[in-house]
């Protein structure tokens, strides 16, 4: 846990290292100085502030309070630290699936004129773009990773638990809408791991980590989310603590030698249209977001029947070529 400044000072610094940390950490490892009046204006500079605004938090009373706008204690509550671990669990879980899908990729289809673009920076609904030897984009790719399985399936959609992948409806239409606007065809790359929820993997997690991770959400901060993916970069790129370094290869492992699958958009849509009643469980429940508050309304998906080994998929690229794969993924085959 954090239980100073200074606490939080060097946590920041340690994840942040040499890249240049959001404002409110750079005023916070000023607050553990005590520099020269006639230092001030030099320091404010550095920091990218005012020279008032360091005099106003050296004379605070809680300088944590003072820049963030919240205390260790408040951001230490048992709601919040809880929160701040399912969602860095989540988060974990997310970029290691992403470095999981990166290896099987080069490894699996090991071919120059089938580039795999990292376009997670972007922040839109693509993880990856597959580009062609000439560098244009063949198709898109999001990741999907699931931990807890639908245990009511069998009753409410007619599948076994095991063998069950829910997808929310809406983003099936936004990347179909997405794939006729750019002639691009969209392809889900899923993995599941029974039980790595973000909150069991939250669990192995250190508490200054967390602590920090809360501190920033609780905060009046801006780019909360950027911060919280520094954090993860953190504990997976740079050297932790032998057990949690174990238990992020744990996890790694499970993700590598589960089954990967994938699932187009025009598939995907193609399914929903064909077994809407039987499998979107939402549509035959009276009043269901009363009922099950903010839940979303999902197509399920035979994992078996469905959706294609990933490997296969990448086999097909290499072994076939993309033009034959592309029109299987236009016409929903894939």
């Amino acid at each position: 846990m954090l239980s100073t400044l200074e606490d939080v000072a060097a946590t920041a610094s340690r994840v942040f290292g040499s890249d240049a940390a959001p404002r409110e950490f750079r005023l916070a490892s000023a607050a553990t100085s005590a520099p020269a009046p006639d230092q001030l204006s030099v320091l404010a500079k550095t920091i990218g502030t005012t020279r008032a605004r360091l005099s106003s938090l050296f004379s605070a009373a809680d300088p944590v309070v003072d820049i963030f706008g919240c205390s260790l204690a408040e951001a230490a509550s048992i709601e919040r630290m809880t929160r701040a671990r399912r969602s860095l669990g989540q988060m974990l879980v997310g970029t290691l699936a992403e470095r999981v899908f990166e290896s099987l990729y080069k490894t699996t289809v090991g071919t120059k004129e089938l580039r795999l673009e990292d376009d997670r920076g972007s922040r839109t609904d693509t993880d990856y773009r597959v580009l062609n030897g000439s560098g244009r984009p063949v198709f898109r790719m999001n990741i999907k990773f699931f931990g807890t399985p639908f245990r009511r399936a069998n009753e409410a959609v007619g599948l076994d638990p095991s063998d069950c992948f829910a997808l929310a409806t809406y983003k099936i239409f936004n990347a179909l809408k997405k794939q006729d606007q750019e002639r691009l065809a969209y392809v889900f790359a899923i993995v599941g791991v029974p039980e790595m929820t973000g909150t069991r993997v939250g669990e192995s997690l250190p508490e200054h980590l967390v602590h920090l991770s809360s501190l920033v959400f609780a905060s009046k901060m801006s780019g909360k989310r950027d911060i919280e993916d520094q954090i993860v970069r953190h504990l997976v790129d740079h050297d932790q603590p032998a057990e949690i370094r174990a238990a992020i290869r744990g996890f790694r492992s499970r993700i590598e030698n589960a089954e990967w699958r994938i699932l187009s958009a025009r598939r995907a849509d193609e399914l929903l249209h064909e077994k809407l009643f039987d499998r979107v469980y939402a549509l035959r429940v009276p009043g269901f977001t009363r009922s099950y508050g903010r839940a979303e309304v999902d197509m399920h998906f035979s994992l078996s029947q469905d959706l294609t080994p990933l490997v296969t998929f990448f086999q097909s690229l290499r072994d076939h070529g993309l033009h034959g794969v592309s029109i299987r993924l236009d016409r929903g085959e894939i």
